[in-house]
């Protein structure tokens, strides 16, 4: 045919871009004997796909006529594919030809090509039900219907920047109560409280999770479970709707339990991978990534365990406040309970902190400090569970939360004020 070789060489040699970005290369033709041809046509393209099968075991029953008895005659397993398709873009340039015929002579022909990808994609991902990919193909139209092609597929990464969702970094707190009929008495409640500081992370950071247990109960607590789950969901179109999930416990964490009539206060540090991928498919249609922190009392005697779940979004830009949980204060602890944790408390101070910009704390008053000057602020009172600022210098913007979350501890390095706040009333409950 006289075509020897076919290539698409992106200047950037790991393939990997990101949206919005210009992809720019060549095409390399290598030919041995003169061809003509009515084109060279390059393509790029983005699209997500969800693929499954399921197996229905269908049946039939045949009667014969005057008789009342039924007999199964037939049975089959049917196979259906459940799929869904979207396209994000489809771009294509003719790099040579178009009108008439193009002699290729022999030897090599290079033709240089710049792409601009469009702002949101998704990023590259694959699982076992779905996929979204990006590829790249090249097709060298030849008379009487003969083509050339060579495809090869790019990688996209989409960030995710956890500051975009300011409400990531407003502290959780989650309750829940629940009776227990014991030999037709019905004892007194068992509450369970669960509180996350912030509920946006990134792989590498721990997640500090305050659990605390007043079991009022007739029944013992044997342990306490935390999982940090990831649950994927593929949605398909054709035949109908449909939803397939996928659940993977990335962290599975369990410690001691609470016997009846007591009631204890747990910390843990939840560390998340480091070598966990995170892919960004906000603008993914038809697949979606979600991570929840689930607490889990396990109790005995055949009841029905005691659960929270708290919605937690992983990213790879960490929020510029909440840096590491083993840096915050952790005062959540009611005077009347145990404490009991396998670790010490941290309680380290916040450090001396220069700023030159706006600093918005989740849960505290926002501090406005103007740029190159210092302040030092005393330590604060807590009046009514709101937060009163002793130095007339700062800027301050009240919180409306009934009891301050632990404080948060700022970490850049570069950063040079000390800021003091005061500990934590006690929660009442």
């Amino acid at each position: 045919m006289g075509i020897d070789n076919l290539q698409i060489i992106f200047d950037n040699p790991t393939a990997v871009f990101i949206p919005g970005e210009i992809i720019t290369g060549r095409v390399l033709i290598i030919v041995s004997n003169s061809v003509k041809i009515k084109k060279v046509k390059l393509k790029f393209r983005g699209e997500g796909n969800v693929l499954w099968r399921e197996h229905n075991l269908m049946t039939r029953r045949n009667s014969k006529n005057g008789s009342r008895r039924h007999s199964l005659a037939h049975s089959k397993t049917k196979t259906e594919r459940y799929t869904a398709k979207e396209e994000y873009f489809n771009i294509k340039i003719i790099l040579a030809g178009g009108e008439g015929k193009l002699l290729l002579k022999e030897g090599e022909h290079v033709y240089p090509f710049s792409v601009s990808l469009p702002d949101n994609l998704p990023s590259t991902f694959e699982e076992e039900y779905g996929r979204v990919q990006y590829i790249a193909k090249v097709v060298i139209n030849i008379p009487w219907d003969i083509k050339r092609g060579k495809e090869i597929t790019f990688e996209v990464i989409s960030t995710l920047n956890l500051n975009d969702e300011p409400s990531l970094a407003e502290p959780k707190i989650l309750e829940i109560e629940k009776f227990f009929c014991c030999c037709c008495c019905k004892s007194g409640p068992m509450t369970m409280i669960v509180y996350v500081p912030y509920t946006g992370f990134v792989p590498g950071q721990s997640i500090p999770v305050t659990i605390e247990l007043d079991n009022n109960s007739n029944v013992d607590v044997d342990s306490i479970i935390i999982i940090l789950e990831r649950v994927l969901k593929f949605k398909a179109r054709f035949p109908s709707s449909k939803i397939k999930c996928k659940a993977l416990k990335i962290v599975n964490v369990c410690i001691d339990g609470v016997e009846k009539h007591t009631s204890k206060t747990r910390v843990e540090q939840i560390q998340i991978p480091s070598s966990l991928i995170i892919p960004n498919l906000k603008h993914c249609g038809i697949i979606t990534d979600t991570y929840s922190l689930r607490v889990e009392a396990c109790v005995n005697g055949g009841y029905i365990n005691e659960v929270i779940s708290v919605n937690i979004i992983l990213g790879d830009m960490p929020l510029t406040i909440a840096t590491d949980a083993h840096q915050f204060d952790y005062s959540f602890q009611p005077s009347n309970q145990s404490y009991f944790s396998s670790e010490p408390i941290p309680t380290n101070p916040l450090p001396s902190v220069g700023v030159d910009e706006t600093i918005s704390v989740p849960g505290y008053a926002q501090l406005v400090v103007p740029s190159n000057q210092f302040y030092s602020a005393p330590h604060n009172n807590l009046e009514n569970g709101t937060i009163l600022a002793q130095n007339s210098s700062l800027h301050i913007k009240l919180s409306a939360y009934p009891d301050p979350p632990p404080p948060y501890q700022f970490t850049d390095p570069e950063i040079a004020t000390d800021i003091q706040v005061s500990s934590i009333s006690t929660l009442s409950v």
